[in-house]
Order: C-alpha cells, then structure tokens, then sequence
C-alpha cells in the first residue's frame, strides 16, 4: 500500500489516502486497491496504446453512437426546411404581404413536436435500459425508427407534419441517452472523454450531412426535393441493427443484474485478445463490484426516485445544468442560420450555402476537442467555451443595433461560424463527457434521461422564440442579429453557475466520483481530495457477521488466560 501511495505521489496525478482501518467490511480489499492503482496507471499511458489495448470497445462505442447522425440530421432538417422553396411551396400559404412562408407558430409547433415525442423516449428509455439492457433496447428502436420515416416521407401537410415528428421523436429520445451511457460504460475512465465526445461529433455530423442534402436538393423538382432528405435516414437502420446485434452488453448493466460470468465476458470483448489475466480480471470485477455496493447505499432500487436522494440530487441537478447551458448559450442560433441568413437578405441558395460552411466545421472542430479531451479538464472546456461564445454573441448584437441589416449579412455569418468552431472545440462534446461521468452508475440511465428531459424542454422553449426572434416575417418579432444580447446575458450567468459548481472529474474513476460526492467535496476540490473507496460501503448482513464470528472462534486458538494466585498454589501442592 505504501509503495502505491508513493507511485501516486510521484506521478503527480492525484493524491491517495493513507488508511489503516476502514470504516465498513470489504471482503476484497486487496483487488479493489490493485484495480484502483490499474486504473490509475492507465490514465498516463499514451493515447496510441491505451486504444490499442481497448480497441474493440473503441470500435462499438463509436459505431452505436452513428444513431445520433440520424438524430442530428433530423433536427437540422426540421430547423432549415423553413427556408426550403419546394417544402414552403407544398405546406406554407401566403402571408399578409402574399409571401409563402409557414406561420412562426407552425414553425414552433412543428419543432416541438420532436422534442415532445423525444421526452416519452427519455422517460422510455430509462426504464427499458436499465432493465434490459443497452442492445436489446438498441435493437428495438433501430426498427421502430425506420417505421417512423414514413409518415414524414409521404406527409401531406402540416398537421401531419406535427405528427410525424412527434412519433419520430420517441426513438430519437431512445438513442440520445442510450448511447452516451453505454459509451462511458463500456470503456476505462481514461477513455471515457474520448468516446463520449465521439457521441456529440456524431451529432455534429448529421447537422452537416442535413445542410448538405438540403442544398443539393434545391434544384430537384416538386415534391422530391423535400422528400429525399427525409428518405435518406432510411439508409443508416440496416447496418446499425446488425451493429446492435454484434454489440457485447455492458458489464456494468450485468454487473447490476448480479449476471458476474457474463460481466466478465462481455469485458473480454471490449479488450484485444488476452489483454486480461485471471488475477487482473477478478481485481476489475471487485472494483466494479464495490463502486456497486457503494452505490446501493443512495441507490438500491435503481429508480428515478433514487435520482434525487442524498448525494444523487446534487448529481442529477449538474447534469441537468450542464444540458441547460449547451442549449441557452446562442449556439442554437446556428441551428436557424438559413432563416436568419434570408431575413437579412441572402438569396436561398447562398443561404444554404454559408449554412453549409457554418455546419462543415463540426467534424473538424470536435476531433480537436477530442484530441484534448486527455489533455484539459471538463470545467475548462466549459467555462472558457461559454465565455468564448458569450463574446460572440456581444459582438454580433451590437452589429445588430449599430447597422443596417442588408449591411451585415455576411459579418454575422462569420461570427456564426466562430459561435459553431468554439461551441464544438469545447461546450458540444464535453456535455456529453460531464453527464456520462457525472451520474452514479446504478442510476446513470435515468440521471442521463432527468438531464436530457431538461434540455429537450429548453429545446422546446428555444424552438419557440428562435423563429420570432429571428425571421422578418409579418407575424414575426424581427430582432435579427440583435438577438445575440439575449444569449450574451445568459452565457455571463453560465459562466459564474460553472465557476463555482461544476466539479472536475477528469481521470477519476466511477468509484473515485461516488467517493467525492459522498464525502461533499467543493467542485473546486475534486481534484486535489484523497480518496479511501473503503470509507463509505454497505454495512454487512448479520448473517455474514456471525458467520465470520463463528469461522473465527474455530480457526484461531483460544486466548491465553493468565493464571490465579490460587491455581499457582494448588500446582505446587501436586508436585
């Protein structure tokens, strides 16, 4: 033990308790300080081999979180077909002025719609995942997607429209929490930043191919144009069922179902051939065994309840807070370039095109930050993202009462592109990093789902004031580029809440954040506190007590009882 507290020291990573006597039982101590000191070792091996030891978990990760493309192709459609000419000709009507346009109201609507549909796939998934599992769950709602497109793809008009994305939502709310759990699940935690932040690249990514499709659909003709992008989608479900099918469960679901054989094997997968001996996979099965029992004490029913007692409670409301600020920082104003892009004069075709250059710098921009991710701690990705985007957000409502709007087309457009490199380098994919380690394990599914409940919520709230705020229509409220004072004002409350709230949870283990969160450490100590993992445990059963006692009072000798005065005597006399 000493020696590993020295190596701890001189690695300059964090700082080790020096305990004697624990405060509850723990059969497997020794294990559970071996898979600690792994897990500690593993966070200053260089990135090429830490995924060459784990590649196959790389590999699944990053190809069950492709459903989120599909996710964030739907929501850059349903936000920019509002500028479309085919899908304005076939479901708008003429305005006050004779323009076809889609109402504001209609537009809200119809964006709400998703958002209210993913809210039931939240709450949904919360409750399937965690009793069945991360695959068959996959499975299930890879099939349900594709049955969804349909009504969108032969749509008839806007009620139908509504509908659509309703029922569509509830997949889509599925996929958004299922694949950041299982991704911080399946990997070590020197990994975990990595592969959560894949989850917001391929979110990212469906944005772009969304602008994509869009503009080369512009010069189709009739009702193809609108249908295409949608029909798309269709392509992704095939490969990623059969990804879900080949997929092995995650060992933390199985550990949690008492189902220990199959934990194991499920990790023999997620690590190239004969990564695990004997001795290092029964110190990882004690880890996780005992980050499990540590969270029986707050969590042993696993239910949404659970989210909110004791110490959960602060953990669920920084989830929540931390899905908050990725949507109400401005950022989404990106969302809405093309519409705002033509409310200030820009033809369609060049709006969609600078939408394009707008959403082309997701890809680029998150594999920077998953390049840091290893390097910078999640709090100074979030603090110094909202700062960044809150200058921009200054910079482009100032224009917006300085200058005529014809005059600041294309500034705001650079300033929007900024907005998107900045959000994606640091806010985009840390979210996802913060609420896959935040949460506690025996409840992550339903922490993950509370958390993103919230933001679809913010969502729906945006969906709603965006399009008023942004379109120059007659029934709209016209701010244009002014709307960035608003996003200003809440990036600068972001950035006090993140100073003093947000914990650091870099190179922590599962098991080192449910020590912290126990113990209240300050967001601002989590990583500078010693950690003792055998300080809070389940106390054992009495039967294990008397069973002990009696094992015990059979395998050690009776104790030596020092003699009487009067026996001494009595000794002599027989002699």
């Amino acid at each position: 033990m000493a020696v590993q507290d020295e190596a701890r020291t001189e690695s300059g990573r964090k700082p080790a308790a020096d305990h004697n006597e624990y405060g509850a039982y723990s059969p497997e101590v020794e294990l559970i300080e071996a898979a600690v000191a792994a897990t500690d070792a593993e966070t200053l091996l260089p990135r090429k081999e830490l995924f060459k030891r784990y590649w196959p978990a790389a590999v699944y990760s990053m190809l069950l979180s492709l459903a989120l493309v599909m996710e964030g192709m739907d929501v850059g459609l349903i936000n920019n077909f509002f500028a479309h000419p085919a899908y304005l000709a076939r479901f708008g009507w003429p305005d006050a002025d004779g323009v076809q346009h889609i109402s504001t109201q209609w537009q809200g609507a119809i964006g709400a719609g998703n958002n209210i549909g993913s809210i039931f796939g939240l709450l949904i998934n919360g409750y399937v995942q965690s009793r069945y599992g991360s695959r068959k769950v996959y499975m299930a709602t890879m099939v349900i997607m594709g049955c969804t497109i349909f009504i969108l793809f032969f749509s008839v008009n806007v009620q139908m429209l509504l509908a659509g994305n309703i029922i569509c939502g509830i997949p889509w709310g599925v996929f958004q929490t299922l694949t950041t759990a299982y991704a911080a699940e399946i990997c070590p935690a020197a990994m975990r930043g990595y592969l959560t932040a894949w989850v917001s690249m391929c979110w990212g990514a469906g944005s772009f191919l969304a602008t994509g499709v869009l503009r080369g659909s512009l010069n189709l003709e009739g009702d193809t144009s609108w249908r295409v992008p949608y029909g798309i989608q269709w392509i992704w479900v095939p490969p990623l069922f059969i990804v879900g099918f080949l997929a092995p469960e995650s060992p933390w679901y199985l550990i949690r179902r008492g189902r220990i054989d199959d934990a194991e094997k499920s990790l023999r997968r997620l690590a190239r051939k004969g990564h695990y001996t004997e001795q290092s996979m029964a110190e990882t099965l004690a880890l996780m065994k005992h980050t499990n029992e540590m969270e029986k004490i707050e969590a042993a029913d696993a239910s949404y309840k659970d989210c909110f007692n004791g110490t959960n409670l602060r953990r669920t409301g920084i989830v929540c807070m931390a899905w908050v600020i990725q949507m109400l920082n401005g950022q989404s104003i990106t969302q809405y370039a093309a519409i705002m892009l033509r409310s200030i004069g820009m033809s369609a075709t060049n709006a969609f095109n600078y939408n394009m250059g707008i959403q082309s710098v997701n890809i680029a921009a998150t594999t920077v930050a998953i390049v840091l991710m290893g390097r910078i701690g999640r709090r100074v990705f979030y603090l110094f993202g909202s700062m960044g985007i809150g200058a921009c957000m200054l910079v482009v409502g100032i224009m917006g009462f300085a200058a005529p709007a014809t005059r600041i087309a294309i500034p705001t457009a650079v300033f929007l592109i900024i907005v998107q490199c900045i959000f994606k380098v640091s806010l985009g994919p840390t979210t996802y990093v913060v609420v896959g380690e935040t949460a506690s394990s025996r409840v992550r599914a339903q922490t993950i789902v509370l958390g993103r409940a919230v933001y679809v919520c913010c969502g729906i709230v945006v969906q709603q004031i965006n399009p008023r705020m942004l379109n120059s229509s007659s029934d709209a409220w016209n701010w244009g580029a002014k709307t960035g004072m608003l996003y200003f004002g809440l990036c600068f409350i972001w950035v006090i809440w993140i100073w003093l709230f947000l914990p650091e949870t870099k190179n922590r283990s599962f098991a080192d954040i449910d020590y912290l969160f126990q113990k209240k450490v300050g967001a601002r100590q989590f990583s500078t506190t010693p950690i003792d993992l055998f300080e809070f445990t389940q106390p054992p059963s009495s039967k294990s007590l008397q069973f002990d006692e009696q094992v015990e009072h059979v395998t050690q000798p009776p104790a030596t009882v020092p003699a009487t005065a009067a026996e001494i005597q009595d000794d002599k006399r027989v002699q």
